[in-house]
């Protein structure tokens, strides 16, 4: 009898539940719009916030390893722990994070910007050269010359006129860094400005945040599964940092490569061609061939013999980071076998674009070892109800 009672509480509770989510769903479908509005209004609120974590969360590994150093360097002088070695540790990583953004504006940026100008510029005559070597190859066949003129002559006047009607003055609007209007950039540098104080904030408290949050954690979920929780976001924080983290420093690292053998070699576009190899690089998987090609692309229109010499040194070179530098940063952070990977930047990078592309890999990591923990206990348990 008692046993019936509880099914039967158990499945008016499960009838509870059922009718209680279909109106929560009905809610938000017939409410879409609002819904959608307020979350634009807290987005826009909380921007600061959100790239005053950003920041905190990549620079946090540099603070604590500073921090480590200067308390063992006291430590060793028989000071003990330093007291000021987390205020030093934050000042030291923001000063070195500052100066590094400034010398990238400074140095890359007028450089890169002068080579979007002349790709820009150089776009006709190479449409032109393209077209002669076309009609070279077109021979007798009037019909196909016919049409590799008449294609040029379209693009050679339509090309020109969008070039001057359209992405110059876009350009210059974009150097003049209003893109977005007056108020964009006014946004933009108030997030930034704002997030670099609220991610001081947060490097500073960031022990008592983590306290804090283990106390809640454990106020809501008991000590079970409040352990079993803050396993699986010490896991999600160890995938996330050392993915993000690692992806960065070693797209860093191909980028100056590149722009080394560029330099040296005395390739087109040098800066140009590096910061798109360097970036692309971050996303997994596709990132490589992504600025493959552009780089390849740009060289080709003025140098072809270069072109294919930098198509094999960027081979070489992502040989190097696949199987050498790659793994020596990143190790296999993620668990994930090859085809999750590629799944992930598909379906992550569909729905969010290139922000999608770069943490779909870390994101899907972390789906995947919770499903995976719960299969097993799933299987263990069925085992071992079997098995009395």
């Amino acid at each position: 009898m008692k046993k019936l009672k509880n099914n039967y509480l158990y499945l008016m509770l499960a009838l509870f539940g059922a009718a209680a989510l279909s109106i929560l769903l009905f809610f938000l479908v017939s409410r879409f719009d609002g819904i959608q509005g307020a979350f634009s209004t807290l987005k826009r609120v909380w921007m600061p916030f959100i790239v005053g974590a950003v920041i905190a969360y990549i620079l946090k590994p540099s603070c604590n390893l500073l921090e480590e150093r200067l308390n063992a360097f006291s430590q060793k002088r028989g000071k003990g722990p330093n007291k000021l070695a987390g205020g030093l540790s934050i000042v030291i990583t923001l000063v070195l994070a500052v100066v590094l953004i400034g010398l990238l504006l400074v140095l890359v940026v007028p450089t890169l910007l002068d080579s979007i100008y002349a790709v820009l510029l150089q776009v006709p005559d190479a449409v032109q050269r393209c077209a002669d070597w076309l009609l070279q190859y077109a021979g007798d066949n009037e019909t196909l010359s016919n049409y590799i003129t008449g294609l040029t002559a379209g693009l050679s006047t339509s090309i020109p006129e969008w070039l001057t009607s359209t992405v110059l003055p876009n350009l210059e609007t974009l150097i003049g860094g209003v893109s977005s209007g007056v108020s964009g950039a006014v946004s933009m540098v108030y997030n930034l400005c704002i997030g670099m104080i609220v991610s001081i904030y947060m490097l500073a408290g960031r022990k008592t945040f983590a306290a804090q949050a283990k106390k809640l954690n454990y106020s809501i979920f008991g000590e079970k599964w409040s352990g079993i929780l803050l396993r699986e976001v010490r896991y999600a924080d160890q995938v996330f940092g050392g993915f993000i983290n690692g992806r960065l420093v070693d797209s860093l690292i191909i980028g100056v490569i590149c722009l080394v053998f560029t330099l040296i070699a005395g390739m087109p576009y040098a800066v140009l061609v590096s910061v798109l190899v360097g970036v692309t690089n971050i996303i997994p998987f596709f990132g490589p061939y992504i600025g493959m090609i552009p780089s390849f692309l740009l060289i080709l229109m003025t140098n072809p013999v270069k072109a294919v010499v930098f198509l094999v040194f960027d081979i070489i070179l992502q040989q190097f980071d696949g199987n050498i530098l790659g793994p020596r940063i990143l190790g296999n952070v993620t668990g994930l076998s090859g085809f999750w990977v590629l799944f992930a930047i598909l379906t992550f990078g569909g729905l969010f674009g290139f922000v999608g592309m770069l943490i779909g890999v870390p994101v899907f990591a972390v789906i995947y070892d919770v499903a995976r923990k719960l299969v097993n206990r799933g299987v263990a348990f069925h085992r071992a109800r079997e098995a009395a």
